[in-house]
């Protein structure tokens, strides 16, 4: 009533000049100087006298009379009312509220989305092409809603509020001078490399100190990559009263994103041996097949692939991939996981690592008491293996003894020699030795010592078998007790009379299946297969439990199991000293010839004897290098460290004997154990996280080095990449909306964004002279005309 009264007044009594950024807000005010209910009391007071004095007047009116006659009187009092309360009507020139239009610049904001919506793409698209805009990317998106149909958006905004445009890398900078919002919008790009979209609102805010604001309207994907959050500017803006309004830009599913990472594999391996390739595997934002390669630089076709299920949780899987070099040399190989179509950061689909691929002359010595199958295939295997034609004596890589044998066998076959080397300096020319079933007293004492000493100082590779006679039973009180991997009482050799009529195929631990020298074909599924299937079974097994400490099972009975309730061991790997012993608890891999000759057999046996060897590869290096899989790291990732000792007999014996020492550059120090690797006795390995940001040195502080221990440093930065994470965050975008009690609205819905906008306050910034509306020259003229009305009544009445 009081607007519609107002409008009236307003027409009738004009508004005045008034610019486009100013409106007029008009009241209507009184001058009663006397509290208003006195007013009304006194009001009230009349009326009742007036009715009254007309109930009591003659009955020669009639009831028509009287009622015409108090309207009079009480229209004269109600007139005589307005007059004494002293209206007048006042205007007041008052400026528009802010309406701040916040676009984000970011680099994200130039991505191009494959939208889901295929009717909203076709329309966006015909709408862009309109404005002369190319790709549908979220800046253009942004510039198509607010300059389509004539700037219609903008126009209705700075009708109704003073308009700012403002950018979220400047939120300070407003268009100026001859620059219009539209031209603003039209010449934005996406070019910055940060996202401070919370700091950005934030410091909108407080530049309207002040000033009315009716709302933020901001266009954006929501991504901040530095600074605080739109949810700790939403709180500052709740707090402000000022309402944020969202329209959210791009695609809400997660960017496609394969990265590979955490490449372990060997630095040298001998020629022909495998190189397994370790690495993770993770993905972001698609599910299904992908495919992994592992490629020689320089070379297009793969060495191996593996085509991999991948579910898009943000989840890794480990992957390997194996081949085995046919040249000598030092090369560089790739893994790579094919980019997907929709694949924006591509730079983290590949890893490369270079390895020293050697041909080396390998001695090796074969021990057995008597000629089981077992002796002789292996010795045969080996002899052709190792040893070349033309070669004679010491200048054969593989030799063999059998204490049994004639003194004319020696004599007679080239690669067998008469006795068990007794000199230390004539053992320790050999690098690998095969111990079989063999006599413990046709050994001597200080022989029996300098097999110990083989393994413990000079870092020799031992292969101790297990045999119906002898080992291990035979060897309680020697020195080699120390390298079985359990105590000689814990043993029990089957019945020699015993028959044995089930047989079992060997059950790979994961230790084995990652163990090279267990590798017996290239491929990973394939490998198990072979050993759970194809290889033929056995039978005889030495049982045992208890293992020592340190002691790795790489493969195992697939049922029976021991006092300890852990499955019988079948094939174990220890480091001792400064070498590697592997034990076998059965003499029977020689079955592994049946339907397949010496395939497997000599592979198998060739990839351990190379795997104990591996140390030869490195000379006398005695050097320690210190890695990570990564120069530098977003903040929250995991840091992989590694110590690698290039001579393996230098390392310490304890299972975590490398201590590091990690130290920000402000000072701060963080002591770190590693543990050795399963498989490789030189690999300590150790997981750092929870790094805050910065630059770090680590170094190896324990064992100490004599000089400058090694040392390696690294980065941990804040936040991604600007593209690291390029979906939409919609969830944010509408949390922060709720916060401030504003709204978020999606591309389709971006046309009711207009008629949801609160209308602000305005703010008086002049009053213009009040207009007296007691004594307009209309009130003398009605308070005459209703006296001479109720007189003329009063005559015809007979009142008078």
């Amino acid at each position: 009533m009081n607007d519609q009264l107002g409008t009236f007044l307003q027409r009738w009594l004009g508004d005045g000049a008034v610019d486009s950024a100013h409106v007029l807000e008009h009241s209507l005010d009184s001058t009663w100087p006397w509290p208003v209910w006195l007013f009304w009391l006194l009001l009230l007071a009349g009326v009742t006298l007036v009715i009254g004095v007309y109930i009591r007047e003659r009955e020669s009116a009639g009831r028509l009379g009287k009622t015409l006659l108090a309207t009079c009187r009480v229209s004269l009092l109600l007139l005589l009312g307005w007059m004494l309360l002293g209206w007048t009507w006042q205007q007041h020139r008052t400026d528009l509220p802010d309406l701040v239009l916040l676009l984000d610049d970011s680099a994200s904001m130039g991505l191009a989305d494959e939208l889901d919506d295929a009717p909203l793409r076709a329309s966006l698209v015909a709408r862009l092409k309109r404005l002369k805009l190319e790709e549908l990317t979220r800046l253009n998106i942004a510039k198509t809603l607010l300059l389509e149909n004539n700037e219609k958006l903008l126009s209705e905004l700075a009708a109704r509020y003073r308009l700012k445009v403002v950018r979220v890398s400047a939120p300070g900078r407003t268009p100026g001078g001859t620059e219009t919002p539209a031209k603003m919008i039209t010449s934005l790009s996406a070019t910055q490399p940060a996202s401070r979209l919370g700091d950005s609102l934030r410091e909108v805010i407080e530049l309207q100190r002040g000033r009315p604001t009716a709302a933020v309207v901001m266009f954006t994907d929501g991504i901040t990559t530095e600074g605080s959050s739109l949810q700790d500017a939403a709180q500052y803006a709740r707090r402000k009263s000022i309402p944020l309004y969202f329209v959210g830009l791009g695609n809400e599913r997660p960017a496609i994103d394969l990265q590979l990472a955490d490449l372990l594999a060997d630095e040298a391996v001998f020629l022909g041996d495998a190189i397994n390739f370790e690495f993770r595997l993770a993905s972001r934002g698609y599910q299904g097949p992908v495919k992994v390669r592992l490629l020689r630089e320089g070379r297009a076709e793969p060495l191996a692939e593996q085509t991999l299920q991948v579910t898009g949780d943000d989840g890794s899987q480990l992957v390997r991939l194996s081949t085995r070099p046919q040249e000598e040399g030092d090369f560089d190989f790739i893994v790579q996981v094919e980019p997907q179509s929709r694949e924006i950061n591509t730079t983290n689909n590949r890893l490369t690592r270079r390895v020293a691929v050697r041909e080396e002359k390998l001695r090796v010595l074969l021990a057995q008491s008597y000629p089981n199958y077992e002796y002789r295939f292996l010795k045969h295997a080996l002899e052709r293996e190792l040893n070349r034609p033309g070669q004679e004596g010491d200048e054969r890589g593989f030799r063999s003894v059998l204490q049994e044998a004639d003194p004319e066998y020696a004599e007679s076959d080239k690669s067998a020699t008469a006795v068990f080397p007794v000199s230390r300096e004539e053992l320790f020319k050999y690098d690998v030795l095969i111990l079989g079933d063999v006599n413990p007293a046709l050994l001597t004492q200080s022989v029996l010592e300098n097999i110990y000493e083989f393994v413990n100082v000079r870092g020799g590779g031992l292969v101790l078998m297990a045999g119906p006679k002898y080992m291990p039973l035979a060897y309680r009180d020697s020195p080699l007790a120390a390298l079985l991997p359990a105590n000689v009482d814990s043993f029990t050799v089957p019945d020699p009379d015993q028959v044995i009529k089930t047989s079992f195929h060997p059950r790979l631990t994961p230790l084995g299946i990652n163990s090279p020298a267990l590798q017996l074909t290239d491929n990973a599924a394939d490998n198990l297969k072979l050993w759970n299937e194809t290889l033929a079974p056995l039978r005889w097994l030495v049982s045992t439990s208890d293992l020592r400490p340190g002691v790795r099972v790489l493969a195992e009975h697939p049922e029976l199991r021991g006092l300890d309730n852990q499955p019988l061991p079948l094939i174990t790997l220890q480091f001792h000293g400064a070498g590697k012993v592997v034990f076998h608890a059965t003499d029977e891999t020689y079955r592994w010839r049946y339907r397949a000759g010496d395939v497997y057999f000599a592979r198998y046996w060739i990839q351990t004897i190379r795997y104990l060897s591996r140390s030869k590869l490195l000379g006398e290096a005695d050097g320690v290098e210190l890695t990570t899989d990564r120069d530098e790291y977003e903040q929250g990732e995991q840091i992989r460290l590694r110590a690698r000792f290039l001579d393996d007999r230098n390392s310490p014996a304890e299972e975590d004997g490398v201590l590091c020492i990690v130290q920000h550059d402000a000072g701060q120090r963080r002591s770190v154990r590693l543990r050795r690797d399963a498989l490789n006795r030189g690999v300590f390995e150790a997981v750092i996280d929870g790094l805050p940001q910065g630059r770090y040195r680590a170094w190896i502080a324990s064992p100490v080095f004599p000089g400058r221990p090694p040392s390696r440093e690294f980065r941990v930065h804040a936040p991604p990449g600007e593209l690291a994470e390029v979906q939409m965050k919609a969830a944010e975008l509408q949390a922060a909306a709720k916060i401030s009690e504003g709204k978020f609205y999606r591309v389709k819905d971006a046309g009711s964004l207009i008629a949801s906008l609160p209308p602000g306050r305005h703010v008086r910034v002049e009053s213009l002279p009040p207009e007296p509306l007691w004594n307009l020259p209309l009130l003398p003229i009605l308070f005459v005309g209703l006296l001479a009305t109720e007189w003329l009544l009063r005559k015809k009445f007979g009142l008078i």
